[in-house]
């Protein structure tokens, strides 16, 4: 059984904001944030142990913050905003591919 979907739309789209921004965050972070982990894990451990671990651990953020933008629910339909099974638009999508439903949409 589905829950009503609400009639204003502006939380579901706030997440959505929140979740993009984390993915570009984690994204365009990587490479400054790898340099500063790789500098202190060398000057305190003189090795990269610690960098290829943190390294491990930003790559699994990437890649949850990745399925969640991808995976995220549309707010009139509830399905998925940008995917079908066989095809994932993903950020670029415009539009809901199964109710067309316009990105950040106030009301229905």
């Amino acid at each position: 059984m589905l829950t009503p979907l609400p009639e204003d739309y502006t939380d579901a789209w706030r997440r959505y904001k929140k979740t993009r921004n984390l993915y570009w965050f984690v994204f365009l972070g990587y490479v400054p944030v790898m340099f500063v982990a790789a500098y202190f894990s060398l000057w305190v451990f003189h090795n990269f142990s610690f960098a290829y671990a943190f390294a491990f651990a930003w790559a699994a953020a990437f890649l949850v913050t990745g399925v969640r933008l991808s995976a995220w629910r549309c707010p009139r339909c509830g399905k998925w905003f940008a995917a079908k099974w066989w095809y994932n638009k993903g950020f670029l999508a415009r539009k809901c591919v199964h109710c067309g439903l316009p990105k950040y949409a106030v009301h229905p």
